[in-house]
């Protein structure tokens, strides 16, 4: 889908007056303006995971606009704050060539753990509750993902941080809320990921290409209460979250079936399905509305619950039972008859576990 064709751009009168899909229409102009192809989709798909979980990794080949998209993101919401914003190199690459390679990486480490610590002191000042903060660890490796992502999640599953990499805390210290954690990876996907990373962590295949070298949007202004809109509409809370679908999709509802489902076929396979995953699938789904229950997809409210179920379950349901999936053939046909040609994006996950 191109830019233009896109229907979160097209005129429409309640569209209008709704700030959070003005600031996702933002988004996505400002990615295309800092040179990244993207279908608009996956662009909503970030924005749309940040609000459902305070952690999230994009994987994909190098230089296909990761990046630049959690700059932009940045630069919408924040104005490019750099008090609010840091981003940093996740892993010392360069200093392979060097001597030093274990001493560089550690000092890349610590600098890196104390701007996040930084960034959760000054996210927890009254007068910044109503700020986003987000950090943003960039061509990380397998170390960053285990210490700044997996055992980050795991302390997060309780609220609270007691150790980071390099660092370890007199005493647990409450989450900001308001802050957001985002990584890079230099990989295709991600084929194992465990319990605790996926309790807190969206993990986005991200399928975007840089058409020239990305740079900087710093003409790019923060929308006036989109950080606002932002922080006030995202959902954390599975009661809330069904709540809010109860609200939204009304006579509707019914339409989420299929995510239940699959879920229950998938309990029935792998012995050790988190209890967690129909609530998490529940809270993307809820964060994919506004609001004032304007689709962040589509303005079309079948085509966008069409839309977050696909995403919903390629990303908060089946990376649960990937092992079993990769392991037997007849689970991954049930799902594909379950999935009835309805859902591309799962159908394209199953295909690569097959």
């Amino acid at each position: 889908m191109t830019i233009a064709s896109n229907p979160l751009l097209q005129n429409h009168p309640h569209a209008q007056l709704d700030g959070e899909r003005q600031t996702v229409t933002r988004l996505i102009r400002a990615v295309a303006r800092a040179g990244v192809r993207a279908d608009p989709m996956s662009i909503v798909n970030f924005y749309v995971a940040l609000k459902s979980k305070p952690l999230a990794l994009l994987t994909g080949p190098a230089q296909s606009g990761k990046i630049a998209l959690v700059r932009c993101l940045a630069q919408v919401l924040t104005g490019g704050d750099p008090l609010r914003c840091q981003m940093m190199v996740g892993h010392a690459w360069w200093a392979g060539a060097s001597r030093e390679v274990a001493l560089f990486t550690e000092a890349q480490t610590r600098f890196n753990t104390d701007k996040i610590l930084a960034l959760v002191e000054e996210a927890w000042k009254p007068e910044n509750a109503n700020r986003v903060f987000l950090a943003g660890l960039t061509r990380i490796s397998p170390a960053e993902l285990m210490g700044f992502f997996s055992e980050v999640a795991f302390q997060l599953r309780h609220g609270q941080i007691m150790r980071l990499p390099t660092a370890h805390l007199s005493e647990p210290i409450p989450y900001p809320p308001n802050l957001f954690l985002v990584g890079t990876m230099d990989t295709p996907r991600l084929d194992e990921s465990d319990e605790d990373l996926l309790s807190m962590t969206t993990i986005i295949q991200w399928a975007g290409s840089e058409v020239e070298a990305a740079r900087p949007s710093s003409h790019v202004e923060a929308f006036p209460n989109g950080e606002n809109e932002f922080l006030y509409s995202l959902i954390r809370d599975e009661r809330a979250a069904r709540l809010k679908l109860q609200h939204v999709l009304g006579k509707r509802l019914p339409a989420v079936w299929p995510l239940i489902r699959i879920e229950a076929l998938l309990r029935q396979h792998v012995a050790d399905l988190p209890p967690s995953v129909p609530g998490e699938a529940m809270i993307y789904l809820a964060n994919a509305w506004t609001r004032q229950g304007a689709g962040l997809f589509d303005l079309s409210p079948t085509a966008n619950l069409e839309i977050a179920l696909d995403l919903s379950i390629t990303q908060s349901i089946l990376p649960h039972a990937q092992a079993s999936i990769q392991q037997s053939p007849a689970l991954r046909e049930e799902l594909r008859v379950m999935l009835n040609g309805k859902f591309p994006r799962s159908a394209a996950l199953l295909e690569g576990l097959g």
